[in-house]
């Protein structure tokens, strides 16, 4: 077990105060604070797409392209499909068409309003059928103002007629093929962001703090078993609500370097160093004193203490010892008796 994992646990017992790399020097040798053992809690999570969106038909129609299959990648356009907007052509060219007769008879309308009111000014004309007249125009240009707002309508129709997609996502479902009739709101399909991957875990909340203490200090990293390797990872998504039924965290865990193939479903191993449930501590051997089949430590402040030997670890420092004693805690200070 390294170290790191150790320190780590070490700076989450808030009651422990931080284990020194080395031993100490006194007066009277070598002194040693006591590391808390620790055991890798494994945990499996698997790798999927950081986010999916689902695409769907905004305008009823047949089918005419279809730009990416499942698996490709959108294009730099953004269209996954186009719908045959034939239809929408046409009742626009009729709407243009309404529009021009319009602005054609408000001149008109206009002209013969300019004439009546200068005939009215004369008293050559009845002020009524003026009146009529600039009532007959302000219902034309209220009728012109009302086709332009449908043109605008039928373009916005006709632009939605072009299924879009981010650029870059890849197709992870088709529903359509080309001449298939689809209708308006219908599910056709659905793309992902695989640029980044996440890995979900549910974790107690002792689990939490660890991976905390770890992404904090940059130690975070998954191991991907399908491809042998380990890549870094950093927490992206925290999220802050409780299940009361599993009693654990959701985190979601982002790879920091690119894999390929970057797809989901790739087993993510995730190593977290937990405080031993014993209570156990990690001593090096110079910290032990061996007397028939016992092994005794001699406390900075105290009398010798019995400890009960659980095993060993090496270490790039030399080797370290599992011991556990009731009256021997993470952070007591002992003394070296041996180089």
């Amino acid at each position: 077990m390294p170290k790191l994992c150790a320190l780590v646990v070490a700076a989450l017992l808030l009651a422990v105060p931080p284990a020194p790399g080395a031993a100490e020097t006194s007066g009277d040798g070598g002194i040693v604070a006591a590391l808390p053992a620790v055991h890798d809690v494994e945990l499996t999570g698997f790798t999927r797409a950081r986010a999916g969106l689902p695409l769907v038909a905004e305008s009823e129609g047949r089918v005419q392209a279809v730009a990416a299959d499942i698996g490709e990648a959108i294009g730099a356009g953004g269209t996954f499909a186009r719908i045959d907007g034939v239809f929408i052509r046409l009742e626009l060219d009729e709407v243009q068409v309404r529009q021009d007769q319009l602005r054609s008879q408000i001149a008109f309308d206009e002209r013969e309003v300019k004439r009546y009111r200068r005939l009215a000014e004369q008293n050559n004309a009845a002020a009524s059928q003026l009146d009529n007249l600039e009532q007959t125009l302000r219902n034309n240009r209220h009728a012109l103002s009302q086709l332009e707002v449908q043109q605008r309508v039928l373009e916005e129709r006709l632009r939605r007629t072009r299924i879009a997609a981010p650029p870059g996502w890849r197709v992870t479902a088709r529903a359509i093929e080309p001449g298939q009739w689809v209708a308006a709101g219908e599910r056709i399909g659905e793309v992902a962001d695989f640029g980044t991957l996440v890995v979900p875990f549910a974790l107690t909340p002792e689990q939490h703090a660890v991976l905390g203490a770890l992404a904090a200090d940059g130690a975070l990293r998954l191991r991907l078993l399908d491809l042998d390797t380990e890549v870094p990872a950093s927490v992206y998504r925290d999220n802050p609500g409780f299940d009361p039924q599993t009693r654990k965290l959701s985190v979601d865990l982002r790879l920091d370097a690119p894999v390929a193939p970057a797809r989901g479903g790739l087993r993510a191993l995730l190593a977290l160093p937990m405080p031993d449930r014993s209570g156990a501590v990690l001593l090096p051997e110079a910290a032990l004193r061996r007397s028939y089949e016992e092994y005794w430590v001699e406390p900075v402040n105290g009398d010798p203490v019995r400890v009960l030997l659980l095993g060993r670890e090496e270490q790039a420092d030399g080797t370290w010892l599992r011991v556990s004693s009731p009256q021997l805690a993470p952070g007591d200070r002992v003394r070296l008796l041996r180089d």
